[in-house]
């Protein structure tokens, strides 16, 4: 009886942390019509939908995106810029920026991102890069480190020329770096916004988002929406990336050449949807959980910890309904596989990074993982618990003592020669005399 029950107990535990055992039928991704898109989960960095997501094509003003992300780093929301004679002198979308006019970055940066304003585009990469061509460059170096590889920009604000390209994936790694400063979330998320009065004829500019998906009681707003930017020429045809976070899950959705925007929001909701119904993202480490140690000699071990959040995302079908997340990581069977480095005589502080390591998953890769020290130590040749130290120590001090005895000794003596030296001097000199 008890082999019986013993083996239905197993039975249903396999049942229950199989991967392979589905709980419900697995959902399609939709059909979306622009022609290149793609689905990124934030947490992990994977790609959960992709269309064409590697194929260079025009961004139009997603390209804003950068250029909001470059001037946020370089840049402070209160300085001061002074409107140059090539801003007005921008083709497409503006807000009527005239020579001579002074706002503040903030101020541009509403107008960017909003009013998608092109001579707000050139007003920003002049005051951060000091020149627009030299703005540019820092775009190109900028998308490289991001891992946008397939990225060439020409221009701040993306207006159609040749050679001025991106992807689906590229344009999501952008935005996926932008909605980290919460000052690109704050005003992508603004409705309406006021710029105060020129300084040249106290006229006052408005602007107001055009991100349907954000946008307060339009045809397509969506609530999980949290930031975005859009964009069109008659060239790239319409294109897209936003950001949408449901119970702490955050998904981008990048699109472009999608032929109209009665196309676009809704196949980014219906992306956005497929998202969080059938994804997961299960958290396996924690930023700053201990998670490991390091023998650095017998007598000395190192407590670890990890320097970033480490996500595993799952396809709920995989699972049954209800299961614990504590029984899908016991199934992952996270590992940290940490590799060899020679700290022997090495000296860090707590929080310092000390050793790489490989986080795999069932058995596999997942990504990489730097640990850091959970303690200080000091390397000081000699550890002060060592025997050797103990037993030199009273040596060293015994010598000393008979240095200093022998020291003393002598120059006693010295002095009571002196002495005698200086009577037998005087009584000569008294004989002479």
């Amino acid at each position: 009886m008890k082999k019986i029950f013993s083996f239905f107990t197993i039975f249903s535990l396999c049942l229950l942390m199989s991967g392979n055992i589905n709980a419900k039928a697995a959902t399609a991704p939709p059909d979306v019509e622009s022609e290149a898109a793609v689905l990124m989960d934030v947490n992990t960095g994977e790609i959960i939908y992709g269309k064409n997501e590697n194929k260079p094509m025009a961004p139009a003003s997603t390209t804003k995106v950068m250029t909001a992300l470059l001037t946020l780093e370089n840049a402070k929301l209160d300085d001061k810029v002074t409107i140059s004679k090539v801003p007005p002198t921008a083709e497409g979308t503006s807000i009527g920026l005239r020579e001579g006019e002074i706002y503040t970055v903030n101020d541009l940066l509403h107008g960017l991102l909003l009013e998608s304003a092109n001579d707000c585009a050139e007003a920003l990469a002049e005051h951060v890069g000091g020149s627009m061509d030299n703005f540019v460059k820092m775009m190109n170096q900028r998308a490289k480190a991001l891992g946008a590889t397939n990225t060439n920009f020409v221009n701040p604000s993306g207006l159609y020329e040749p050679g001025h390209l991106t992807t689906a994936h590229d344009l999501s790694l952008m935005l996926k770096e932008a909605i980290k400063n919460p000052t690109f979330v704050k005003i992508c998320r603004t409705q309406v916004y006021k710029f105060p009065p020129s300084n040249l004829d106290g006229n006052e500019k408005w602007v107001s988002t055009k991100d349907e998906l954000i946008r307060k009681n339009s045809h397509f707003e969506y609530k999980y929406a949290l930031a975005g930017k859009t964009g069109y020429t008659t060239l790239s045809k319409h294109t897209f990336t936003g950001a949408a976070e449901k119970d702490g899950h955050v998904l981008i959705v990048s699109m472009l050449y999608s032929q109209s925007k009665q196309n676009y929001f809704p196949d980014a909701i219906k992306l956005f949807d497929y998202g969080f119904n059938n994804y997961e993202p299960i958290k396996l480490y924690g930023k700053g959980d201990e998670v490991a140690n390091y023998n650095v000699t017998k007598s000395l071990t190192i407590p670890l910890v990890a320097t970033k959040d480490v996500y595993y995302l799952i396809n709920k079908n995989d699972y049954k309904p209800n299961i614990s997340e504590t029984d899908i990581k016991n199934y992952l069977a996270p590992k940290i596989q940490i590799k060899d480095a020679n700290l022997e005589k090495a000296s860090f502080k707590q929080g310092d990074e000390i050793l790489d390591s490989t986080v795999t998953v069932k058995g596999k890769d997942l990504c990489g993982l730097k640990l850091a020290s959970n303690i200080d130590r000091e390397y000081k040749g000699l550890l002060p618990s060592s025997t050797a130290y103990k037993n030199i120590k009273p040596f060293v001090i015994a010598l000393s003592i008979a240095v200093i005895s022998i020291f003393l000794v002598t120059f006693r003596k010295y002095i009571s020669f002196k002495k005698k030296q200086s009577i037998i001097k005087q009584k000569y000199n008294n004989m002479a005399q």
